[in-house]
């Protein structure tokens, strides 16, 4: 998918070692959350920018311009719903993949991301792995997804 060779996880799926250039912004306001999904990600080979705020993602996706946001939704300064609505009305990051990592599991809740802009929708506590193939598919996907139009085309 990616181009790398492939190896096993502990989960015994198959996935390919991401491209050193792949670049994740991983917004979270829970530092523990935050530290352990970093690194995780930095283990697995990506190239991995932490947020705390809602104010951090916006700016860092416009300026370190990453391939992926990792985004929470219950931000303190603006929440993570509208983090997504500014980053898919802006042309210079509309088109990076946005992935909710959330502990809201509603099926309302997972509409609402999608409308907000997000291309993907995890719950928390998310298995790591998890975590890794949903970045791996949503860099390979195209701007249509889950069955609802991304933000960038409406």
């Amino acid at each position: 998918m990616l181009g790398a060779p492939a190896q096993p996880c502990y989960d015994g799926f198959v996935t390919p070692k991401p491209t050193p250039s792949a670049r994740v912004l991983f917004v979270d306001d829970d530092s523990a959350t935050r530290e352990g999904y970093t690194a995780y990600l930095a283990s697995s080979g990506y190239d991995v920018m932490p947020a705390a705020t809602g104010w951090q993602a916006l700016t860092l996706a416009s300026t370190w311009a990453p391939n992926v946001i990792v985004l929470d939704l219950g931000l303190p300064d603006i929440d993570g719903w509208q983090v997504a609505r500014q980053l898919k009305a802006s042309p210079r990051t509309a088109t990076i993949p946005i992935i909710a990592l959330t502990g809201a599991d509603l099926p309302h809740e997972r509409v609402s991301a999608m409308r907000a802009g997000c291309d993907r929708h995890l719950t928390k506590p998310c298995v790591p792995a998890d975590l890794v193939n949903a970045i791996q598919r949503s860099m390979g996907e195209a701007p249509e997804r889950n069955g609802l139009p991304s933000a960038a085309s409406r």
